[in-house]
């Protein structure tokens, strides 16, 4: 990658990360703000409910004293008695009265001289209530009232009355509606008749139409509903008020991602030329990690483990530099490295310790070719080694090119020096691997280890990888064990070789000497 695109990527990461926490903490504002805005409508909505529900009990009562008083005559003295009753004991009801045909014959409040023309009936509900909702009374010039009959008597209310909510916003559009029609009863502000339209099973909703937010509500003992409609400016007005809270909050954040997006990334782009450096000066080691026999105990191999210190005494870890100098094209150098430091530690370790062996790992670049082999040969002469002295490790993901890797394998195994597949189970291809190509020693790896006498889904892999090594006559290496009971159980399934913090953590190559030479601590020749 040149300079020019690594330096548009680091801008478009460093950009994604700060919008993206900013556009987050906008989103969040309006999703908040519509929340409360929604729950907000439903108040007033489920208000004017309330009051209509109210309306509509006190006319039914008021209807059926008049029905059930036993009197003839709707217009006699004791059923007027009884309107005038419910006119003063009611909070909604302004007059109510006997109606034939279009005419209030008589009511609780006085009436010109042959009634008074209500004028034709706009509703007719389920229940057969018939409502009358834009009457003009002689005694009350400039109002208009809703009017509800059934059973030959009529109830009046102020048109207002339900929909008398205080909402503190002129902009706030409220109204009733009758279920069974969908036809507006009250109303004030800008209703919409197609908003009365409910989905099925429901009785609360609230959706966005045409810059609205609106919320309906049904009544689940009468056929009646209330609606609350609020301009989505307001919404806009709350997002603005919860977006000065949290927008700072995410533009906080998203300076602190990107700065830390771009340290990650400055740093990935550098550590190339820092790795150069350090194999110029030499800030490479190798550390051993010991390999058992697990039915002796005995020490019979180890594992070279590559360490980078830097000048300042930091330890960059090996998961952080390796794929880099992959990607970099550096990690052939990093193998010749390890080749070097080997061959210079173990001048002389085969000539004392004869059924020893040294394993070192190999990269997917490694075992592409041809210049591999050289190296190999190089260190076998500096160690002296016989067969089986030497092993190298390669891990699934290393052969990716399975026709160049069998050969250079191939060629490994003709120099005497042992190969083991690394981490076997992670990769994809594992048994196509096996299948075709020769290994020596298959590796499991400690991911499956660790699920040893646990009840992970993964604990009967490693019976399974066991299984198929012994089928295919491959010696065992177990990786990763700290647990005698781990131990235990690679040793009753015929595992033959271990290492892990249980035996020993990785050592220095002189600490390993001074302990390969207590008594009986290496497995003699043969």
């Amino acid at each position: 990658m040149n300079k020019i695109s690594a330096t548009f990527i680091t801008f478009v990461i460093a950009l994604t990360a700060i919008s993206a926490p900013i556009l987050l903490a906008i989103q969040i504002a309006y999703n908040t703000a519509r929340e409360a805005e929604a729950n907000q409508a439903l108040v007033y909505a489920r208000d004017v409910l309330t009051r209509s529900e109210k309306t509509t009990e006190q006319i039914t009562q008021g209807i059926n004293s008049l029905t059930t008083s036993g009197h003839t005559d709707p217009c006699a003295e004791e059923n007027l008695a009884i309107m005038r009753n419910i006119d003063l004991s009611s909070t909604y009801i302004q007059a109510i009265g006997h109606i034939v045909g279009n005419r209030l014959i008589c009511a609780s409040l006085g009436l010109p001289e042959g009634g008074l023309d209500l004028g034709s009936v706009d509703v007719i509900q389920r229940s057969l209530a018939r409502i009358r909702t834009d009457v003009a009374m002689p005694f009350a010039q400039g109002n208009t009232f809703l009017v509800v009959e059934s059973d030959g008597y009529a109830a009046i209310i102020h048109k207002d009355l339900p929909i008398d909510v205080t909402t503190g916003d002129q902009s706030i559009s409220l109204a009733t509606f009758s279920k069974s029609t969908g036809e507006i009863l009250t109303f004030k502000g800008m209703i919409k008749p197609t908003w009365t339209t409910m989905p099925k099973d429901v009785t609360e909703h609230t959706f966005v139409d045409e810059g609205y937010l609106i919320a309906v509500t049904l009544s689940d003992t009468w056929d009646i509903g209330g609606i609350a409609v609020l301009p989505m400016q307001n919404i806009r007005a709350r997002t603005m008020s919860v977006a000065m809270v949290l927008v700072p909050v995410g533009i906080v954040a998203g300076i602190v991602l990107a700065l830390a997006l771009l340290y990650l990334t400055r740093q990935q782009q550098g550590l190339p030329a820092v790795l150069k450096a350090a194999l110029r000066q030499d800030e490479f080691f190798l550390a051993y990690q010991p390999v058992v026999e697990l039915q002796t105990g005995q020490w019979v191999g180890a594992e070279a483990l590559i360490r980078w210190q830097r000048p300042g005494g930091e330890m960059v870890r090996p998961d952080l530099f390796i794929p880099v100098a992959e990607d970099s094209g550096l990690i052939r150098s990093i193998s010749l490295r390890v080749a070097e430091l080997a061959a210079a530690d173990a001048a002389g370790l085969f000539q004392r310790n004869p059924g020893f062996h040294l394993a070192i790992n190999l990269s997917a670049e490694d075992l592409h070719t041809e210049d591999t082999i050289e190296m190999l040969l190089d260190l076998a002469k500096a160690t002296k080694a016989a067969p089986g002295n030497l092993i190298i490790e390669a891990t699934e993901s290393a052969l990716t090119k399975p026709d160049l890797a069998r050969d250079i394998i191939n060629r490994i195994r003709t120099l005497g020096i042992a190969v083991a597949i690394d981490d076997f189970g992670t990769g994809y291809s594992s048994l196509s691997y096996l299948q075709s190509m020769d290994f020596d020693y298959l590796k499991i790896d400690r991911s499956f280890v660790e699920t040893i006498g646990t009840d992970a889904a993964t604990s009967h892999v490693v019976t399974h990888i066991i299984a198929m090594a012994k089928a295919l006559n491959m010696e065992m290496v177990a990786e990763g064990v700290e647990t005698e009971a781990q131990a235990q159980f690679l040793r009753d399934q015929g595992v033959q070789y271990a290492q892990g913090w249980l035996f020993a953590k990785p050592m220095p190559f002189t600490d390993l000497m001074d302990k390969l030479a207590a008594a009986g601590n290496v497995r003699p020749v043969g």
